[in-house]
């Protein structure tokens, strides 16, 4: 049960204990980002793009994140009194923008959770046929027992989640960095380039056609975006550091390490089997190529990696949500009952909540004909709100000292911008409107958290127009859904 009041939060604060050191926020970054995306690239980056395209995609898609990277980590060591990204909307851009920033991370984090479950029941359907049929009710079940497991682990402390949360990394990745040594060894250059471009495909016509390059290369954003999604994890916890100066070299170093892993993993298998091949080889894709290349045995020593990588990041995504929720409350952008802290300095009302709606759409989920796409593309679209945000601040920030050595700040939080704000409205339009319907009951709680903060104003001008344009964009985006126009 909860304990004390925000004030007496905040002499319990987790500061008073060890922190997180250096390898546990990189772990932090890493394993939140690598959870089942990876597993599945393959598959989803060939349905989107041959090989060359696809290329092209990770190389503006890893330039976009460690600019992104880089941000986070200037913006911690400049502002070492703003916690996270939530903050850096809040000192920017007033408190409805880092509400919005703040809101949409949580959405974006337990939407993830969602599509973490539904792989996870996919992996285990692996050994276990009944789970092997898509998103069932038994699936559902299980997701759900799950779901509240890592709540109650959560719940007895952070800091201690995040030293499981390292254990849990270090054993993911090994079968992950076996699959990419092996797919070096049996890499063919002419598999490779049979059809670099995607022209013979398109001459063929059909399904598999992928279409114009630059079709190609938007299409694989969507998919790039979701795997990145966890890396502001250092950010996010950066209160919580042993030292604030790890915070910044955990997330560039994090991210570094990410964009390395996540192209060779998708792009070595293009060396070894065609793009129409990859395409209809089974998702998720890792454990069958693995299986095609060393026998049974490969396909089950991937999915037993996968389990345990949907573990971690699940852990590590519950971790981040409920610290999101937490230091809304503390900036008081949500009411004062997800300020409270437990026995063990863990946000036990905002565990509960975050719980509560992983359930709730896991259920819903079970009306999507393709669950783990939909879940991705939800979570990918509403944190790249917050992302945004937090990348227009280092601009916003940086401008005023543009002659003070902060010319490098400014260009990378403004390519971060940018890149962005392009990648999401070329690829993911319907789905930051689907996400707006979810803002709606929490600018409720936002307008409730300012009347009993005693707050003169609760929305000035300007934020009554950015509340106006989210209240508008869920109503089409219903009307939409009505129509038939957007489906789930």
């Amino acid at each position: 049960m909860d304990s004390g009041t925000p004030e007496t939060a905040s002499a319990a604060t987790p500061s008073s204990k060890r922190g997180i050191g250096l390898f546990g926020l990189i772990a932090l970054v890493v394993s939140s980002s690598i959870g089942s995306g990876i597993f599945a690239l393959s598959t989803d980056i060939s349905a989107a793009a041959a090989p060359g395209p696809a290329l092209i995609a990770w190389f503006i898609s890893g330039i976009g994140f460690m600019a992104l990277a880089t941000s986070f980590g200037r913006l911690s060591l400049v502002r070492p009194d703003l916690n996270g990204i939530v903050a850096y909307a809040k000192e920017g851009f007033g408190p409805f923008a880092g509400f919005v920033s703040g809101w949409g991370y949580w959405l974006s984090i337990w939407i993830g959770n969602v599509a973490f479950g539904v792989m996870l029941t996919t992996a285990i359907g692996y050994f276990f046929p009944p789970f092997s049929g898509g998103l069932t009710i038994g699936s559902v079940a299980f997701i759900s027992v799950l779901n509240w497991v890592i709540v109650a682990v959560v719940n007895h402390g952070v800091e201690e989640a995040s030293i499981l949360n390292a254990i849990v990394m270090t054993c993911k990745l090994v079968p992950i960095f076996i699959f990419i040594a092996t797919m070096l060894l049996v890499f063919d250059l002419g598999v490779f380039t049979a059809d670099f471009w995607g022209n013979l495909a398109n001459n063929l016509g059909g399904a598999s056609a992928p279409g114009s390059v630059g079709t190609q290369i938007v299409n694989c954003f969507m998919v790039m975006m979701w795997v990145f999604v966890g890396m502001e994890g250092a950010s996010v916890l950066g209160h919580r550091a042993r030292n604030k100066g790890d915070v910044s070299r955990a997330t560039i170093l994090g991210c570094m390490a990410l964009v390395i892993i996540y192209i060779a993993a998708s792009i070595l298998p293009y060396g070894y089997l065609s793009r129409e091949e990859l395409m209809t080889i089974g998702s998720p894709s890792m454990p069958y190529i693995f299986q095609h290349v060393v026998g049974p045995w490969g396909g089950a020593f991937i999915s037993a990696g996968l389990i345990i990588s949907i573990f971690g990041a699940w852990l590590s995504y519950t971790i981040l949500a409920s610290e999101a929720m937490h230091e809304m409350a503390r900036m008081e952008l949500l009411p004062r009952t997800f300020a409270k802290l437990n026995t063990y300095s863990a946000p036990t009302s905002c565990l509960i909540a975050t719980g509560a709606m992983i359930q709730l759409l896991s259920i819903v989920m079970l009306l999507s004909e393709e669950a783990y796409q939909f879940a991705y593309s939800l979570c990918t679209a509403a944190i790249v709100i917050a992302w945004g945000l937090a990348a227009a601040y280092m601009v916003r920030y940086a401008w005023p000292r543009r002659h003070e050595g902060m010319m490098g700040s400014l260009v990378l939080g403004a390519f971060a911008t940018a890149f962005l704000v392009i990648a999401i409205t070329l690829s993911g339009l319907h789905q930051l409107m689907l996400c707006c319907i979810a803002f709606v009951p929490g600018i409720l709680f936002y307008i409730r958290a300012r009347h009993e903060y005693g707050e003169a104003t609760v929305l000035s001008g300007r934020e009554k127009v950015l509340a106006a344009v989210i209240i508008v964009a869920a109503i089409a985006a219903i009307a939409m859904l009505a129509a038939g126009v957007i489906t789930i």
